[in-house]
């Protein structure tokens, strides 16, 4: 398992302290090289993973901060780490945990509840 590895200009023991927190309640795993946080959130519908991600876009334009997103059937990938100064920052973990927010809003699901293709559908 990867250790963190903050950003310049991030205070380790203030954000090693969110990134637990991220962890250990909320189910957000560091990337495999430690610069980044990644989380799957669940959707019973396609339009409700879509407006999901809108929501985070809108943010994240807003903050000028933009994380990597995969939206599927029932389901988006989210990737958060800062790539100037390169390394894991407490911007990272704000938006972390504004995703959070946002998906109890959105009413997201655990995993095999959100919605899948039906067989031989794309």
């Amino acid at each position: 398992m990867a250790e963190p590895q903050f950003s310049e200009g991030t205070d380790p023991e203030q954000a090693r302290l969110g990134l637990q927190a991220l962890q250990e309640q909320q189910g957000w795993a560091l990337d495999e090289d430690g610069q980044g946080v990644k989380k799957t959130y669940y959707f019973k519908s396609y339009f409700k993973a879509v407006t999901f991600l809108n929501v985070i876009a809108s943010e994240s334009s807003v903050k000028k901060h933009h994380p990597t997103m995969t939206v599927r059937i029932g389901s988006v990938d989210i990737h958060w780490t800062t790539h100037h100064p390169r390394g894991l920052s407490a911007k990272d973990l704000e938006m972390a945990q504004h995703c959070d927010e946002a998906a109890e809003l959105m009413g997201a699901v655990e995993q095999g509840q959100g919605r899948k293709c039906a067989p031989g559908k794309a």
